[in-house]
């Protein structure tokens, strides 16, 4: 997962020192993109760290679920929009939960950049944001390429990494599920998975308590 983004960032500026790549805007943009492909890794390995101690810092607070879902959608169109994947959004306007507005924003992010992952151009991607038995549930639901089941529990370990040849935008560091999973745990809440096979799509559900009436 290294490297890649070094090997990238050393053949550029060999490229500039020898004068076979132009000092260009797009140059330095991608430069950057590796640079942040990189910060993006240490910041997941410092999470994994922090989920082995079981030392995740947590700031809960009352906050709208359905108003994170929201900005997380917003925050992630652009990169859907590019990769001509239909994003939509359903469901309550309000789920009370107690919680760090941060970490669940994180959950959702990850969520999204993994659907995006296997999901191919023409594709859709719904989050559905609901309240029931005391919880607040969102549905991250995509039209992508599915999951065998003995891959529902499995993505959710450490490292694993689905076939990366069938991931439409790149794979991930292998770290993003099992920090999200800690995370809804740490809320005393759950992230599952379920697919009715390859070729047929995939949801993850994140489950979290309501907030207590006081």
């Amino acid at each position: 997962e290294l490297r890649t983004p070094l090997a990238t960032l050393q053949a550029y500026i060999d490229g500039l020192e020898d004068g076979v790549v132009e000092p260009t805007g797009q140059a330095f943009e991608t430069m950057r993109g590796q640079i942040g492909r990189i910060e993006r890794l240490g910041a997941d390995l410092r999470d994994a760290a922090a989920v082995q101690e079981d030392a995740l810092t947590m700031a809960p607070e009352p906050c709208d679920l359905a108003d994170v879902v929201a900005k997380a959608v917003a925050a992630a169109r652009p990169a859907y929009d590019t990769a001509g994947i239909d994003l939509t959004i359903t469901g309550s306007e309000f789920a009370p939960v107690r919680g760090d507005r941060e970490r669940l924003s994180q959950v959702i992010a990850n969520l999204l950049a993994n659907a995006a992952r296997h999901t191919p151009s023409g594709g859709r991607v719904e989050l559905s944001t609901s309240v029931a038995d005391g919880c607040a549930v969102v549905d991250v639901t995509d039209t992508g390429e599915g999951l065998p089941a003995d891959e529902l529990e499995a993505i959710f370990e450490r490292f694993h990494r689905v076939d990366t040849a069938r991931s439409h935008n790149g794979g991930g560091s292998g770290l993003g599920l099992t920090i999200s999973r800690a995370i809804a745990s740490a809320h005393a809440g759950t992230l599952v998975a379920a697919s009715d096979g390859p070729g047929r799509g995939s949801c993850f559900r994140l489950t979290i308590p309501l907030a207590r009436a006081r």
